[in-house]
């Protein structure tokens, strides 16, 4: 009789243990296992506030977006059903429905890392992109029928990597190059200032949501560098939390709190980055580095951040995570909020 109780001891752990899911919980990190989201585009979109993400991938067109490389997104501000995605190889594909159809706009060249949306036309749009091997800047007035020419690179190699509009001044643009050069337009794109020289590509520049005075670059290899007197003169802002930094992102109500994400974890700055308090997130920052960031533009305690192939959520200012597993190769590579509808948050994936 022992000797059968001891089997059917061993016969009952071996089955609780094998059924056991390793899937991470995906919807409200109380530890309750459901399946990984299917993957069957590079766009995904959440309507519930990150609990469930699907793929949003219906389109007309010869490509799928299960293909494309995710670079930007921008979301109307005056019609946030209209949605622009630029890509690495398919330039720019765009919805008028919320996501559940999609469209290739008529965009002359490829590479689109930089995409933004004027602030006060929502019909006016600017786009980077590579025509014949050389980097440029597009503008387009009538929602990208169109597009006309801005900048070029004086030669063959260089590309436009980062483009960025002002809320308070829809004038005033800036770009970077991978020549390691920072631009500024104040006249809508019509005529380009060299600003700054940087010792290495700058990969995005973020602008503070109340001054236009203060400016942040991200540089190839995680040093973040700071402008006080709108981008007359920079320093580094990085020397307490390393040189790690693959994301960066500021709030967009607070002025002067900034978010930095990276191998070296997520990090949070309420003094322009004067001073930095680590927040402790889910993932092995040094295996899975913080590639994407997003803070909801109506309650700041809300945030997102992407590692690998998982979405992770806070709602009380980064002291708990809930997370959703991705089923796919690809890394998270961008987070967007929809400012009108903050339930809706559009996720871009990217072979990296």
């Amino acid at each position: 009789m022992k000797k059968y109780l001891y089997i059917l001891s061993a016969f009952l752990i071996t089955g609780l243990f094998s059924g056991c899911s390793l899937i991470p919980n995906s919807n409200t990190g109380t530890g309750t296992a459901s399946a990984p989201a299917i993957v069957a585009s590079s766009i995904m979109q959440t309507t519930d506030a990150g609990k469930e993400w699907k793929p949003k991938g219906k389109t007309a067109d010869k490509i799928t977006l299960a293909s494309v490389d995710v670079l930007s997104v921008a979301i109307n501000p005056f019609d946030s059903k209209n949605v622009f995605v630029g890509t690495l190889k398919n330039g720019i594909v765009k919805t008028d429905d919320g996501g559940e159809n999609w469209s290739l706009l008529n965009f002359p060249a490829e590479k689109v890392y930089g995409l933004v949306i004027d602030n006060m036309q929502g019909s006016t749009l600017y786009a980077t992109g590579v025509w014949q091997g050389r980097g440029k800047i597009f503008k387009s007035i009538d929602s990208g029928k169109e597009w006309n020419e801005v900048y070029t690179a004086p030669s063959n190699g260089p590309l436009v990597i980062s483009l960025t509009i002002d809320k308070l001044n829809a004038n005033v643009l800036y770009a970077s190059t991978s020549d390691k050069q920072v631009m500024k337009s104040v006249d809508g794109g019509n005529s380009w200032q060299n600003m700054f020289s940087a010792v290495g590509p700058v990969e995005k520049i973020v602008l503070d949501s109340a001054s236009a005075n203060l400016i942040y670059l991200l540089v190839r290899g995680g040093d973040i560098l700071k402008s006080l007197d709108g981008g007359k003169t920079f320093a580094s802002v990085t020397k307490d939390i390393g040189n790690g930094a693959e994301a960066v992102e500021a709030d967009p109500t607070i002025s002067q709190v900034l978010y930095a994400g990276g191998s070296n974890g997520l990090f949070r700055s309420k003094d322009a980055g004067g001073s930095w308090e680590k927040i402790k997130i889910l993932s092995d920052s040094s295996a899975f580095p913080v590639r994407a960031i997003a803070i909801n533009p109506t309650n700041h305690n809300e945030m997102m951040y992407g590692a690998a192939q998982a979405a992770y959520k806070s709602v009380d200012g980064g002291q708990s995570w809930s997370s959703f597993q991705l089923d796919t190769k690809k890394t998270v590579n961008i987070l967007r909020y929809n400012k009108d509808a903050t339930n809706v948050v559009y996720l871009g994936l990217r072979d990296k």
